[in-house]
Protein backbone atom coordinates (compact mmCIF):
# COMPACT_ATOMS: atom_id res chain seq x y z
CA UNK A 1 0.00 0.00 0.00
CA UNK A 2 0.91 3.73 -0.53
CA UNK A 3 2.13 5.62 2.49
CA UNK A 4 -0.81 8.11 3.41
CA UNK A 5 2.09 10.42 4.44
CA UNK A 6 3.89 10.71 1.42
CA UNK A 7 5.40 14.07 -0.02
CA UNK A 8 3.44 15.29 -3.03
CA UNK A 9 5.01 16.86 -6.11
CA UNK A 10 5.16 17.45 -9.61
CA UNK A 11 8.75 15.91 -10.37
CA UNK A 12 10.59 13.33 -8.29
CA UNK A 13 13.90 13.06 -10.19
CA UNK A 14 16.14 9.99 -9.36
CA UNK A 15 19.51 10.47 -9.71
CA UNK A 16 22.35 13.51 -8.61
CA UNK A 17 24.82 13.12 -11.15
CA UNK A 18 25.40 16.12 -13.95
CA UNK A 19 22.11 15.35 -16.03
CA UNK A 20 19.74 15.07 -13.17
CA UNK A 21 20.66 18.05 -11.34
CA UNK A 22 20.41 20.27 -14.49
CA UNK A 23 16.93 18.51 -14.67
CA UNK A 24 16.13 19.42 -11.35
CA UNK A 25 17.11 23.35 -11.69
CA UNK A 26 15.99 23.47 -15.18
CA UNK A 27 12.51 22.41 -14.04
CA UNK A 28 12.49 23.98 -10.58
CA UNK A 29 13.04 27.59 -13.12
CA UNK A 30 9.48 26.77 -14.69
CA UNK A 31 8.20 26.76 -10.99
CA UNK A 32 7.29 23.20 -11.15
CA UNK A 33 7.79 21.49 -7.60
CA UNK A 34 10.64 19.52 -7.61
CA UNK A 35 11.96 16.38 -5.42
CA UNK A 36 15.00 15.09 -6.01
CA UNK A 37 16.33 12.11 -4.91
CA UNK A 38 19.34 9.88 -4.81
CA UNK A 39 20.96 7.11 -3.30
CA UNK A 40 24.34 8.29 -2.09
CA UNK A 41 24.97 11.11 0.33
CA UNK A 42 25.22 15.18 -0.48
CA UNK A 43 28.87 15.51 -1.60
CA UNK A 44 31.09 18.39 -0.64
CA UNK A 45 33.15 19.61 -3.39
CA UNK A 46 36.89 21.34 -2.42
CA UNK A 47 37.92 22.38 -5.49
CA UNK A 48 42.05 21.66 -4.97
CA UNK A 49 43.86 19.19 -7.39
CA UNK A 50 42.33 18.74 -10.91
CA UNK A 51 39.46 16.24 -11.39
CA UNK A 52 40.24 13.45 -13.57
CA UNK A 53 36.73 12.92 -15.20
CA UNK A 54 36.44 15.44 -17.63
CA UNK A 55 33.81 16.61 -20.13
CA UNK A 56 34.16 18.30 -23.38
CA UNK A 57 30.99 20.60 -23.73
CA UNK A 58 29.15 21.78 -26.72
CA UNK A 59 28.90 25.68 -27.05
CA UNK A 60 25.03 24.34 -27.01
CA UNK A 61 25.28 22.71 -23.70
CA UNK A 62 27.46 25.70 -22.37
CA UNK A 63 24.77 28.08 -23.63
CA UNK A 64 21.99 25.96 -21.86
CA UNK A 65 23.60 25.99 -18.61
CA UNK A 66 24.13 29.97 -19.03
CA UNK A 67 20.37 30.01 -19.46
CA UNK A 68 19.54 28.09 -16.13
CA UNK A 69 21.90 30.00 -14.36
CA UNK A 70 24.33 27.65 -13.32
CA UNK A 71 26.93 28.79 -15.52
CA UNK A 72 27.50 31.84 -12.85
CA UNK A 73 28.72 29.65 -10.31
CA UNK A 74 31.23 27.60 -12.59
CA UNK A 75 35.18 28.20 -11.45
CA UNK A 76 35.95 29.73 -14.89
CA UNK A 77 39.42 29.89 -13.93
CA UNK A 78 38.87 25.67 -14.53
CA UNK A 79 37.81 25.71 -17.72
CA UNK A 80 39.36 25.61 -20.93
CA UNK A 81 38.39 26.37 -24.31
CA UNK A 82 38.75 24.35 -27.67
CA UNK A 83 39.81 26.32 -30.58
CA UNK A 84 40.96 23.65 -32.89
CA UNK A 85 41.21 20.03 -32.96
CA UNK A 86 43.83 17.94 -34.67
CA UNK A 87 42.97 14.48 -35.57
CA UNK A 88 45.49 11.69 -37.06
CA UNK A 89 44.40 8.78 -38.52
CA UNK A 90 47.12 5.58 -37.07
CA UNK A 91 48.23 3.19 -39.93
CA UNK A 92 51.69 2.10 -39.35
CA UNK A 93 54.11 4.71 -38.83
CA UNK A 94 51.80 7.44 -40.19
CA UNK A 95 50.77 8.26 -36.73
CA UNK A 96 51.91 12.00 -37.43
CA UNK A 97 51.34 12.17 -41.15
CA UNK A 98 48.74 14.01 -43.04
CA UNK A 99 46.51 15.45 -39.94
CA UNK A 100 42.70 16.34 -39.82
CA UNK A 101 43.24 20.17 -38.59
CA UNK A 102 39.71 21.49 -37.26
CA UNK A 103 39.41 24.80 -36.30
CA UNK A 104 36.51 27.17 -34.62
CA UNK A 105 37.02 29.80 -37.61
CA UNK A 106 36.23 27.14 -40.41
CA UNK A 107 32.73 27.45 -39.29
CA UNK A 108 32.94 31.02 -37.89
CA UNK A 109 32.45 30.54 -34.57
CA UNK A 110 34.50 31.35 -31.42
CA UNK A 111 35.31 28.04 -29.95
CA UNK A 112 34.65 23.87 -30.63
CA UNK A 113 34.16 23.21 -27.14
CA UNK A 114 34.99 23.73 -23.74
CA UNK A 115 36.58 21.38 -21.07
CA UNK A 116 35.31 21.45 -17.70
CA UNK A 117 35.61 19.11 -14.78
CA UNK A 118 33.28 17.20 -13.40
CA UNK A 119 33.53 18.14 -9.69
CA UNK A 120 33.69 21.87 -11.18
CA UNK A 121 30.31 21.64 -12.88
CA UNK A 122 28.46 19.63 -10.05
CA UNK A 123 29.49 22.31 -7.38
CA UNK A 124 27.95 24.87 -9.54
CA UNK A 125 24.51 22.81 -10.12
CA UNK A 126 24.56 22.21 -6.03
CA UNK A 127 24.50 25.97 -5.73
CA UNK A 128 21.46 26.70 -7.69
CA UNK A 129 19.42 23.62 -6.22
CA UNK A 130 20.47 25.04 -2.58
CA UNK A 131 19.31 28.74 -3.89
CA UNK A 132 16.42 26.81 -5.60
CA UNK A 133 15.27 25.53 -1.90
CA UNK A 134 14.59 22.22 -3.86
CA UNK A 135 13.94 19.34 -1.75
CA UNK A 136 16.30 16.65 -1.75
CA UNK A 137 16.20 13.27 -0.51
CA UNK A 138 20.01 11.82 -0.29
CA UNK A 139 21.67 8.56 0.78
CA UNK A 140 18.32 6.71 0.42
CA UNK A 141 18.11 4.24 -2.06
CA UNK A 142 14.69 3.55 -3.91
CA UNK A 143 12.74 0.33 -3.18
CA UNK A 144 9.70 0.21 -4.90
CA UNK A 145 7.15 2.08 -7.42
CA UNK A 146 3.88 2.03 -7.07
CA UNK A 147 0.60 4.03 -8.95
CA UNK A 148 -2.42 5.84 -7.48
CA UNK A 149 -5.22 6.95 -10.34
CA UNK A 150 -2.72 9.94 -11.18
CA UNK A 151 0.71 9.64 -9.64
CA UNK A 152 3.27 7.47 -9.44
CA UNK A 153 4.76 6.66 -5.98
CA UNK A 154 8.61 6.14 -5.63
CA UNK A 155 9.22 4.59 -2.03
CA UNK A 156 12.89 4.25 -0.36
CA UNK A 157 14.15 2.03 1.73
CA UNK A 158 13.51 4.09 4.40
CA UNK A 159 9.48 3.58 3.92
CA UNK A 160 9.29 7.24 3.20
CA UNK A 161 7.72 7.82 -0.07
CA UNK A 162 6.92 10.30 -2.83
CA UNK A 163 4.22 11.06 -5.02
CA UNK A 164 4.29 12.70 -8.09
CA UNK A 165 2.80 13.30 -11.78
CA UNK A 166 6.02 12.54 -13.75
CA UNK A 167 9.29 10.55 -12.35
CA UNK A 168 12.93 11.06 -14.29
CA UNK A 169 14.86 8.64 -13.87
CA UNK A 170 18.58 10.11 -14.12
CA UNK A 171 19.89 7.32 -11.77
CA UNK A 172 22.63 5.70 -13.84
CA UNK A 173 23.27 3.08 -16.08
CA UNK A 174 22.28 0.70 -13.30
CA UNK A 175 19.13 2.54 -13.55
CA UNK A 176 17.13 1.25 -10.47
CA UNK A 177 13.85 2.80 -12.46
CA UNK A 178 14.83 0.90 -15.31
CA UNK A 179 15.00 -1.93 -14.04
CA UNK A 180 12.23 -1.77 -11.35
CA UNK A 181 10.32 -1.12 -14.54
CA UNK A 182 11.81 -4.09 -16.65
CA UNK A 183 12.87 -2.19 -19.67
CA UNK A 184 15.16 -3.88 -21.62
CA UNK A 185 18.57 -2.66 -23.33
CA UNK A 186 20.46 -3.70 -26.26
CA UNK A 187 23.95 -3.66 -25.18
CA UNK A 188 27.09 -3.39 -27.59
CA UNK A 189 30.27 -4.89 -25.50
CA UNK A 190 33.61 -2.95 -27.33
CA UNK A 191 35.79 -5.27 -25.19
CA UNK A 192 37.44 -1.98 -24.48
CA UNK A 193 38.54 -0.17 -21.78
CA UNK A 194 39.09 3.81 -21.27
CA UNK A 195 42.17 4.93 -19.40
CA UNK A 196 41.70 8.66 -18.17
CA UNK A 197 44.35 10.89 -16.21
CA UNK A 198 45.48 14.42 -15.99
CA UNK A 199 48.88 15.28 -16.98
CA UNK A 200 51.32 18.63 -16.83
CA UNK A 201 52.78 19.29 -20.02
CA UNK A 202 56.31 20.73 -21.25
CA UNK A 203 54.88 22.34 -24.24
CA UNK A 204 51.96 24.54 -24.81
CA UNK A 205 48.52 23.03 -26.34
CA UNK A 206 47.24 26.16 -27.43
CA UNK A 207 43.84 25.10 -26.67
CA UNK A 208 43.97 22.28 -29.54
CA UNK A 209 42.33 18.77 -28.89
CA UNK A 210 44.99 16.15 -30.35
CA UNK A 211 42.73 12.70 -31.06
CA UNK A 212 44.13 9.56 -32.68
CA UNK A 213 42.46 7.03 -33.90
CA UNK A 214 43.76 3.40 -34.82
CA UNK A 215 42.35 -0.01 -34.61
CA UNK A 216 39.74 -0.49 -31.99
CA UNK A 217 41.94 2.11 -30.11
CA UNK A 218 41.15 5.99 -29.49
CA UNK A 219 43.61 8.56 -27.87
CA UNK A 220 42.54 12.12 -26.68
CA UNK A 221 44.25 14.91 -24.96
CA UNK A 222 42.28 17.18 -23.91
CA UNK A 223 43.58 21.17 -22.83
CA UNK A 224 43.12 22.32 -19.47
CA UNK A 225 44.21 25.66 -17.47
CA UNK A 226 48.27 26.19 -16.38
CA UNK A 227 49.23 23.78 -19.38
CA UNK A 228 47.76 20.78 -18.41
CA UNK A 229 45.34 18.17 -20.39
CA UNK A 230 43.11 15.50 -19.78
CA UNK A 231 43.87 12.19 -21.63
CA UNK A 232 41.58 10.01 -22.72
CA UNK A 233 42.80 6.57 -23.83
CA UNK A 234 40.24 3.41 -24.96
CA UNK A 235 42.21 0.40 -25.76
CA UNK A 236 41.88 -2.87 -26.17
CA UNK A 237 40.78 -4.64 -22.62
CA UNK A 238 44.22 -6.44 -22.50
CA UNK A 239 46.57 -3.96 -23.53
CA UNK A 240 44.74 -1.46 -21.00
CA UNK A 241 45.38 -4.19 -17.97
CA UNK A 242 49.14 -3.87 -19.39
CA UNK A 243 49.01 -0.21 -19.09
CA UNK A 244 47.27 0.26 -15.57
CA UNK A 245 49.69 -1.89 -14.30
CA UNK A 246 52.27 0.64 -15.05
CA UNK A 247 53.40 3.23 -12.14
CA UNK A 248 52.27 6.96 -12.90
CA UNK A 249 55.64 7.77 -14.00
CA UNK A 250 56.41 4.89 -16.58
CA UNK A 251 52.62 5.24 -18.29
CA UNK A 252 53.46 8.83 -18.80
CA UNK A 253 56.56 7.99 -20.78
CA UNK A 254 54.99 5.23 -22.23
CA UNK A 255 51.56 7.96 -23.98
CA UNK A 256 55.01 10.61 -25.08
CA UNK A 257 55.94 7.73 -27.01
CA UNK A 258 52.53 6.87 -28.39
CA UNK A 259 51.93 11.08 -29.38
CA UNK A 260 55.71 11.10 -30.80
CA UNK A 261 56.53 13.56 -28.41
CA UNK A 262 53.80 16.06 -29.34
CA UNK A 263 53.78 18.14 -26.00
CA UNK A 264 57.54 16.97 -24.71
CA UNK A 265 57.71 15.29 -21.27
CA UNK A 266 54.11 14.66 -19.20
CA UNK A 267 53.71 14.71 -15.15
CA UNK A 268 50.84 13.12 -13.86
CA UNK A 269 48.65 14.97 -11.64
CA UNK A 270 46.59 12.57 -10.86
CA UNK A 271 45.51 8.86 -10.05
CA UNK A 272 44.64 6.39 -13.77
CA UNK A 273 41.27 5.47 -13.80
CA UNK A 274 39.28 3.19 -15.74
CA UNK A 275 36.07 2.45 -16.84
CA UNK A 276 34.44 -0.68 -19.55
CA UNK A 277 33.60 0.56 -22.89
CA UNK A 278 29.69 -0.35 -23.76
CA UNK A 279 27.23 0.69 -26.12
CA UNK A 280 24.06 1.20 -23.79
CA UNK A 281 21.02 2.25 -25.20
CA UNK A 282 17.53 1.54 -23.36
CA UNK A 283 14.21 -0.09 -26.24
CA UNK A 284 11.97 2.37 -24.70
CA UNK A 285 13.00 6.11 -22.77
CA UNK A 286 9.57 6.12 -21.75
CA UNK A 287 6.49 4.28 -19.21
CA UNK A 288 3.64 5.24 -17.48
CA UNK A 289 4.64 8.97 -15.83
CA UNK A 290 8.39 7.99 -16.18
CA UNK A 291 11.27 9.23 -18.18
CA UNK A 292 14.38 8.08 -18.79
CA UNK A 293 17.78 10.28 -19.19
CA UNK A 294 21.43 10.41 -19.28
CA UNK A 295 23.31 7.23 -18.47
CA UNK A 296 19.80 5.54 -17.53
CA UNK A 297 18.70 5.73 -20.96
CA UNK A 298 22.24 5.69 -23.11
CA UNK A 299 25.58 5.20 -22.72
CA UNK A 300 27.84 5.94 -26.01
CA UNK A 301 31.71 5.09 -26.90
CA UNK A 302 33.77 8.21 -25.89
CA UNK A 303 35.35 8.59 -29.64
CA UNK A 304 33.32 11.37 -30.25
CA UNK A 305 33.71 12.98 -26.96
CA UNK A 306 29.32 13.49 -26.72
CA UNK A 307 28.24 11.48 -24.02
CA UNK A 308 27.64 14.40 -21.61
CA UNK A 309 26.03 16.25 -24.31
CA UNK A 310 23.92 14.00 -25.56
CA UNK A 311 22.74 13.61 -21.54
CA UNK A 312 22.06 17.54 -21.53
CA UNK A 313 20.18 17.39 -24.88
CA UNK A 314 17.52 15.06 -23.13
CA UNK A 315 17.41 17.50 -20.30
CA UNK A 316 16.87 20.20 -22.86
CA UNK A 317 14.32 18.29 -24.88
CA UNK A 318 12.07 17.21 -21.62
CA UNK A 319 12.23 20.68 -20.26
CA UNK A 320 10.99 22.38 -23.58
CA UNK A 321 8.76 20.15 -23.81
CA UNK A 322 7.24 20.82 -20.68
CA UNK A 323 7.63 24.65 -21.10
CA UNK A 324 5.13 24.21 -23.74
CA UNK A 325 2.10 22.59 -21.86
CA UNK A 326 -1.33 24.39 -21.14
CA UNK A 327 -2.58 24.60 -17.80
CA UNK A 328 -4.21 21.35 -17.56
CA UNK A 329 -1.54 19.09 -19.32
CA UNK A 330 -1.11 16.12 -17.37
CA UNK A 331 2.95 16.14 -17.83
CA UNK A 332 3.19 12.41 -16.67
CA UNK A 333 1.03 11.11 -19.72
CA UNK A 334 2.12 8.52 -21.50
CA UNK A 335 0.92 9.85 -24.89
CA UNK A 336 2.29 13.84 -23.83
CA UNK A 337 5.78 12.09 -23.33
CA UNK A 338 6.10 10.48 -26.70
CA UNK A 339 7.14 13.12 -27.44
CA UNK A 340 10.26 13.33 -25.97
CA UNK A 341 10.91 9.84 -26.74
CA UNK A 342 10.25 10.11 -30.69
CA UNK A 343 13.06 13.23 -30.63
CA UNK A 344 15.60 11.49 -28.54
CA UNK A 345 15.38 8.26 -30.02
CA UNK A 346 16.48 9.84 -33.80
CA UNK A 347 19.14 11.71 -31.71
CA UNK A 348 20.80 8.93 -29.97
CA UNK A 349 20.38 6.58 -32.88
CA UNK A 350 23.05 8.76 -34.77
CA UNK A 351 25.33 8.99 -32.19
CA UNK A 352 25.47 5.22 -32.27
CA UNK A 353 25.40 5.15 -35.21
CA UNK A 354 28.42 7.60 -35.60
CA UNK A 355 30.44 6.23 -32.62
CA UNK A 356 30.27 2.46 -33.82
CA UNK A 357 30.53 3.51 -37.38
CA UNK A 358 34.15 5.43 -36.39
CA UNK A 359 35.18 2.19 -34.83
CA UNK A 360 34.42 -0.18 -36.99
CA UNK A 361 35.95 1.96 -39.82
CA UNK A 362 39.23 2.61 -37.89
CA UNK A 363 39.31 -1.05 -37.15
CA UNK A 364 39.11 -2.43 -40.71
CA UNK A 365 41.24 -4.95 -42.13
CA UNK A 366 40.55 -4.22 -45.76
CA UNK A 367 43.47 -2.32 -47.29
CA UNK A 368 41.00 -0.78 -49.38
CA UNK A 369 38.75 0.66 -46.67
CA UNK A 370 42.24 2.03 -45.18
CA UNK A 371 43.25 3.66 -48.16
CA UNK A 372 40.04 5.58 -48.69
CA UNK A 373 39.73 6.56 -45.20
CA UNK A 374 43.40 8.14 -45.19
CA UNK A 375 42.88 10.45 -48.34
CA UNK A 376 38.87 10.96 -47.27
CA UNK A 377 40.58 12.73 -44.29
CA UNK A 378 43.55 14.51 -46.66
CA UNK A 379 40.57 15.38 -48.39
CA UNK A 380 38.47 16.99 -46.10
CA UNK A 381 40.96 19.76 -45.33
CA UNK A 382 40.99 20.72 -48.81
CA UNK A 383 36.53 21.05 -48.52
CA UNK A 384 36.19 24.45 -46.13
CA UNK A 385 32.24 23.91 -46.64
CA UNK A 386 32.11 20.15 -45.55
CA UNK A 387 34.48 21.03 -42.87
CA UNK A 388 32.23 24.04 -41.55
CA UNK A 389 29.36 21.64 -41.72
CA UNK A 390 30.62 19.13 -39.89
CA UNK A 391 31.88 21.14 -37.17
CA UNK A 392 28.41 23.01 -36.95
CA UNK A 393 27.32 19.32 -36.48
CA UNK A 394 29.68 18.44 -33.81
CA UNK A 395 28.82 21.73 -31.91
CA UNK A 396 25.45 21.67 -31.75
Amino acid sequence: MVNKTAIDCDVVVVGAGLVGLTAVVALAQQGRRVVLVDAKPKPVYQMQDWDARIYALTPATESFLKTIGVWDAVDLSRINPVHAMTLWHVDGDSSQQNPLNLLAEDANITQLACIAESSNLLQALWQQIDALAVPVVMGVPSHDLQYTDDKIVLVLDNHASIAARLLVAADSAHSFVRQHLAISTKVKDFNQLALVANYQIEKPHGNIAYQWFSSHETLALLPLPNQHVSMVWALARADAERLLMLKGAELALTLEKQIDYLLGSLKPVSQTFSFELRQVTARALIANRVVLIGDAAHQVHPMAGQGANLGFRDVIGLVDLIAHTHALQDIGDQAFLRGYERARKTDIAGMNVLTSGLDSLFATDSPLLKRMTAVGMRQLSNLPRLKAFLIKQATA
